[in-house]
């Protein structure tokens, strides 16, 4: 199995960063953003403009694989948020030489076909770590573990993109007492880069 060295997971993550900011990330103190939970905030975080592109694919990838360190069998969420992450950790889990399965999982029970709320490369039993984009209030997450759970799959990781540091990481953390719950990047972080890029644009 392949693993990547501390100075090319900091400069991925650097970059990744950098995507994120650029791309994702937005600011609107004038006309505030309605969120999914019908909150208004100054920011909003379309991860998806950064987790769909291809140039943040392998470094999400990597830096997911790297943080699960053999801790899931699959990795998965609930769509859309988790599914383009579930999908470059299992490509880039096997050019590493440690598989892990992709999934997803339905907002809704399929109601035509095998009527499965889980679909993808998971199979009984499989150890799970669940993923999301963004974390705000937590809800989206906490529905993908219930699920799994109900599917009888243990949860054995927590994987956040970008945690909005709004109290949902802490929810998600009181419903998997024990279970590790990594953060790539935080809010915080998004902003210091945005000013600073705001700042040198003035310059």
């Amino acid at each position: 199995m392949t693993t990547t060295t501390a100075a090319k997971r900091d400069e991925m993550r650097a970059r990744l960063l950098a995507l994120l900011a650029e791309r994702s990330y937005h600011y609107r103190p004038e006309r505030p953003f309605t969120l999914a939970s019908g909150a208004t905030s100054p920011f909003y975080l379309d991860a998806r403009a950064t987790t769909w592109d291809p140039e943040a694919k392998p470094l999400i990838g990597a830096l997911v694989f790297d943080a699960l360190a053999g801790k899931a069998d699959a990795i998965g969420g609930l769509t859309l948020g988790a599914d383009p992450i579930a999908g470059a950790v299992a490509y880039y889990s096997q050019l590493a030489g440690a598989p892990i399965r992709a999934f997803t999982v339905r907002k809704q029970v399929k109601e035509h076909g095998m009527g499965r709320w889980i679909e993808g490369s998971i199979r009984p039993g499989d150890r799970v770590a669940i993923v999301d984009d963004v974390v705000t209030t937590g809800t989206s997450t906490l529905d993908a573990i219930d699920r799994c759970r109900v599917e009888g799959h243990p949860i054995t990781a927590a994987v956040i993109l970008v945690d909005r540091e709004e109290g949902g990481l802490d929810r998600i953390r009181a419903a998997v007492p024990g279970v590790p719950c990594i953060v790539l990047f935080t809010r915080s972080e998004l902003d210091r880069y945005a000013r600073l890029r705001r700042d040198i644009a003035r310059t």
